[in-house]
């Protein structure tokens, strides 16, 4: 009488090392890939941040009385992050008008910049 063959099931160890070192590369493609959505995320929030910047002095200097005479510059501090801004104002083609410059910079980022045509007073 020859011996019955024993049915065996499940994974070889062969098998289980190679879903493992599956597992282990897209653990870390994801862990690689969140690390590059929170520095995204940040850079978009201090973009937000210069935007609204440049359009509060854009207004501000809109509703003061008359033009500034030279570049003007300054410093504010939102939400724990400093920005620097310089505007400007350019003088167009058409008489009565102008063109206000601001562009604001946020650390590490490419500066924002907005500008305004108005009717010079």
């Amino acid at each position: 009488m020859s011996p019955t063959p024993i049915n065996q099931s499940g994974f070889t160890m062969l098998e289980v090392m190679v879903a493992l070192a599956i597992a282990a590369t897209a653990l870390v493609t994801l862990m690689g890939r969140e690390g590059a959505s929170a520095d995204i995320q940040e850079g978009v929030s201090l973009h937000a941040l210069a935007l609204a910047t440049a359009v509060n002095q854009l207004e501000g200097q809109r509703l003061e009385p008359s033009l500034p005479n030279s570049d003007t510059h300054g410093e504010v501090t939102v939400n724990g992050q400093v920005l620097q801004w310089r505007g400007r104002v350019e003088h167009t083609a058409t008489a009565g008008f102008v063109i206000q410059h601001m562009a604001v910079t946020a650390s590490k980022e490419p500066p924002v910049k907005l500008f305004l045509y108005r009717l010079a007073r």
